[in-house]
């Protein structure tokens, strides 16, 4: 889902201290989070975009209430869930459909321990990323950064399309299993 071009316009002065700079980086990077997470409660694209312009004129107005260092993204995604839950519940009394307000509080208690299971996978991730082999982890950084297809960079660096798909899996292999070494026995080996 793109960030509409509002705000896309003002990510150029992200580098400002400033308290609107703050808000743009924390949306910015929870846009596409917040938006799944409506649209898992609301079923639909449509109303799941109306759901979020009005999200992100809450989430603004009570940006005050946020507290800097602490998870942005949790705290916008509570948001969304209340607000996203409110207009599933309008339109279940309109047009009687939707799902029951337990359902709700269901699919919104699994959606935020959901959530913070992908939190801690991603800290995870990152941590499992220093322990991989400098050479292994610049590779990664090659295939998934440079803006062409994984067939193009092999071109490129003249080696065979399957090698890069072998090490590739390798390497994916290898992090996978440190994340749940780190999720099972609380320290991930490589």
């Amino acid at each position: 889902m793109p960030i509409p071009f509002q705000i896309k316009d003002l990510r150029t002065d992200l580098a400002e201290p400033s308290r609107e700079a703050e808000f743009l980086r924390g949306l910015t990077a929870s846009y596409r989070d917040i938006y799944v997470s409506i649209l898992s409660i609301v079923g639909n694209h449509a109303d799941a975009e109306d759901v979020l312009q009005e999200v992100c004129v809450v989430l603004w107005q009570r940006f005050d209430e946020f507290e800097p260092g602490t998870n942005f993204r949790k705290w916008a995604c509570a948001f969304a869930f209340n607000m996203a839950r409110f207009h599933a519940r309008q339109q279940r009394r309109r047009k009687g459909l939707g799902l029951s307000d337990e359902a709700l509080k269901e699919l919104t208690h699994d959606q935020m321990g959901g959530g913070e299971l992908f939190e801690l996978r991603r800290e995870l991730l990152r941590n499992c990323l220093a322990r991989l082999k400098s050479k292994d982890r610049q590779f990664l950084m090659n295939c998934y950064s440079a803006r062409t297809t994984l067939t193009e960079y092999a071109q490129k660096e003249e080696i065979p399309v399957a090698t890069v798909y072998t090490r590739l899996k390798r390497i994916r292999s290898l992090l996978v299993g440190c994340i749940n070494r780190s999720l099972g026995r609380g320290e991930g080996q490589l």
